[in-house]
């Protein structure tokens, strides 16, 4: 270990992973196989199960799981979804070409999925496809538990209660590390660590932490759109944020088909009954409010409804409101992970262009699996060629974990992240309308577009971990809104 500034220390690590979601352990994993002998450092914020992927309502998780003979109708069908935004051919085609492999290997370290009577897997539609290619599993905290087991049998080293605030550059663009923070309490007398990598992954989920009605699994930041858009990455489909209706109160999902539209007040602006029937028709089909669909018409019907609290309230539907759920796009990433900056690779839901502006239902899960093993492997690849940081026998983490006690990080910008969030509900969800205002004052929180706060691990911008943590929050709305 080394010291940076005289006081922040700073460890050394072949491939740094930021996020212990389904893509950032997965990425871990790749990395560690394909390079046994490289440091492979994995950031969590929590030392327990969080996030979509291992915390989610449902206790369950889809994972779209084409056969090799529906490899095509898949790719058509993730394309056809991707209007108006973008999807990359070649990204899809991988989902479908790495799709058996990665799902097998779920099941060898002990990821069990629905099983019929005769112990084969239960195949379900997804969201926007009637076709039966998804396989799910139960038990989220035991499916995390298994890829723990799997990171710790290889010898990934994992440093919980830590949240990256800055990735560092050298004068070439390239990505050198991370400068992190304790999110409670102090660790080693300083609650700021730099460390020093090969090769950086992010893995830092989506940007649903954004709004104040929000439905994402817990422990997500918000901040993965504003840290990649300070190294200057490129931004594909970040606007495209999935939002589900659910019934205020309980939160129990509403799905704008299953409703009474026969209401006149509820019919206004369809042209006949027979439409109103052939939209929700469409729209049981899938859970998320469409972009760019035909039965986007019942939303936005409901969306004329709303009241300032954003609340729909009236004849022929429960009182109800749109929650954010995940986004659809992140750091544009090529086939092996690779984002636009040197260095600095992407996966989960902070990476982009393998779904447009819908995504089939199971597709994010694929994409993590797919992605995170690609980034691992390659950035283990790129690290492995500084054997400066080729590490044989790595030393052990030189501190405990940071104390669960102490002011987090949503108190210590509670005012701040409750006027960002609140914008947000009103002017990025579907049927917002801009605020002039709101987003002038989100970019002077932001700062210049590409500005970094630290360019070097051996500078400093003076900022607080809060003050960097406004101005993150800041360039993630913005992405969101403006992208």
């Amino acid at each position: 270990m080394s010291s940076t500034l005289s006081h922040i220390p700073r460890l050394d690590c072949g491939v740094l992973v930021l996020g212990a979601g389904l893509a950032g352990m997965r990425a871990a994993w790749a990395a560690k196989q394909a390079a046994p002998r490289q440091r492979v450092l994995l950031v969590s914020p929590r030392a327990v199960p969080s996030g979509s992927s291992f915390a989610n309502r449902n206790n369950a998780l889809g994972v779209q799981a084409p056969p090799a003979h529906e490899a095509e109708a898949f790719v058509a069908e993730a394309l056809a979804l991707a209007p108006p935004g973008e999807a990359d051919p070649e990204l899809v085609r991988a989902l479908a070409a790495d799709a058996p492999t990665r799902v097998a290997e779920l099941a060898d370290i002990g990821v069990g999925f629905r099983v019929d009577s005769a112990g084969a897997p239960l195949r379900f539609p997804g969201c926007f496809s009637p076709a039966r290619r998804a396989l799910v599993f139960d038990g989220l905290a035991r499916a995390h538990a298994a890829f723990s087991a799997k990171l710790r049998d290889l010898g990934v080293e994992t440093l919980c209660g830590f949240e990256a605030l800055d990735l560092p550059r050298d004068h070439g663009g390239r990505v050198l590390g991370a400068r992190l923070c304790a999110l409670r309490g102090r660790a080693d007398g300083g609650a700021r660590l730099d460390v020093r990598a090969g090769a950086v992954i992010a893995a830092l989920g989506g940007p649903a932490p954004l709004f104040a009605r929000r439905m994402c699994g817990p422990g997500g930041s918000g901040l993965g759109l504003g840290l990649l858009a300070s190294t200057g990455a490129r931004l594909v489909n970040a606007r495209f944020v999935q939002f589900f209706w659910l019934r205020e109160g309980d939160r129990a999902f509403v799905n704008p088909g299953d409703l009474d539209w026969s209401d006149a007040s509820c019919s206004a602006g369809f042209t006949a009954l027979a439409d109103i029937a052939a939209l929700a028709d469409s729209r049981r089909g899938h859970c998320p409010v469409a972009f760019g669909l035909p039965d986007a018409k019942l939303d936005l019907a409901l969306l004329a409804r709303r009241g300032p609290d954003g609340v729909v309230r009236g004849p022929g539907a429960p009182a109800m409101a749109l929650y954010a759920h995940a986004g659809n796009g992140g750091a544009k990433i090529d086939t092996h992970g690779r984002t636009t900056i040197p260095g600095l690779f992407a996966c989960g839901e902070c990476a982009g262009g393998m779904h447009g502006a819908n995504r089939l239902g199971g597709a994010m899960a694929l994409a993590c699996l797919v992605f995170g093993a690609r980034a691992g492997a390659t950035a283990a690849d790129e690290a492995a060629a500084d054997e400066a940081r080729n590490l044989p026998t790595p030393a052990p983490l030189p501190f405990a974990p940071p104390p669960l006690a102490g002011p987090g990080r949503d108190v210590e910008s509670a005012p701040f992240l409750r006027r960002l969030r609140r914008g947000m509900d009103k002017c990025a969800a579907p049927g917002g309308s801009p605020s002039p205002a709101f987003t002038a004052w989100l970019r002077d929180a932001a700062g210049k577009r590409g500005e970094s706060p630290v360019e070097s691990l051996d500078e400093s911008s003076g900022e607080s971990p809060a003050a960097l943590r406004r101005r993150l929050l800041a360039r993630s709305a913005l992405a969101v809104l403006e992208e």
